[in-house]
């Protein structure tokens, strides 16, 4: 039996008058692809936003391996090993590609100097090639480059590249495509698929449902603040999914649609 890696019971969060989040409700499991998808203002932000910290949660509890946890801050979701890359990708633009991978973690040469210890150039432009190579972006990057001259697409690649080099317990993927050309899309579903076969859990945001089918395990909706259904990738399909999130038989209004 898949060992159990997050839960969230009736997690509530509201801003004034509004319920972004009605007794939200979801298990992620250990080496599954999570797709959690919904229109906009379904309340998916808000949701993984309350999963990272940056929305501490008004009501319900949040589990970890069965242990009730508290995250009221970023810190908080990083020390019990949830990762989220946001849409609005966090890197430092002033440093290069290759820092900007290994932050925090550059090889170093004389480790035993500890803090003093200098970066092993070397070594630190090597992985970072490889690790550009091994999700998809092909195109030659100078891992010297500074981080404030790659485009958009290229930014979010960077972004995702280091989540998953350092891959957490739960890493949340929020819209990861964005931006993001063919082949950088394809590199970034494979290498999804491969953190899947680690052992490791994604929970993936997506407005794209070819997507959701190329990755992930299972679908959970989500609709006006409340988690409406969850469908197993193997058991549904395109239509039944997009009928689900519009809160409507899709189906009909295509046939409705095609006799008028």
């Amino acid at each position: 039996m898949t060992a159990e890696v997050l839960r969230l019971e009736r997690i509530r969060k509201s801003f004034g008058s509004v319920n972004a989040l009605k007794n939200a409700s979801m298990t992620l499991k250990e080496g599954e692809v999570v797709a959690l998808v919904g229109d906009n203002g379904a309340g998916k932000s808000t949701l993984i936003k309350a999963i990272s910290g940056v929305h501490p949660i008004d009501g319900g509890e949040i589990f970890m391996h069965g242990r009730k946890v508290a995250i009221t801050s970023a810190r908080d979701a990083i020390d019990l090993g949830i990762e989220t890359i946001h849409q609005d990708t966090s890197l430092a633009p002033d440093l290069s590609i290759a820092r900007n991978l290994f932050l925090g973690r550059e090889p170093v040469k004389l480790s035993f100097l500890g803090v003093l210890a200098p970066l092993d150039f070397t070594e630190l432009r090597s992985s970072a090639s490889a690790l550009l190579k091994r999700v998809g972006i092909s195109k030659k990057l100078d891992a010297d480059a500074t981080v404030n001259t790659l485009s958009g697409g290229e930014r979010q690649s960077i972004a995702i590249s280091r989540a998953m080099q350092f891959a957490a317990k739960v890493i949340i993927l929020d819209e990861p495509t964005n931006n993001l050309g063919v082949e950088e899309t394809h590199g970034v579903l494979r290498f999804v698929k491969e953190v899947r076969a680690a052992g490791h859990t994604v929970l993936f945001i997506t407005h794209n449902i070819h997507h959701v089918f190329e990755v992930a395990d299972r679908i959970i909706v989500m609709r006006r603040g409340e988690i409406v259904a969850e469908r197993t990738v193997a058991d549904t399909d395109l239509l039944t999914v997009e009928s689900l999130i519009m809160g409507a038989d899709m189906s009909k209004l295509l046939r409705d649609k095609q006799v008028h």
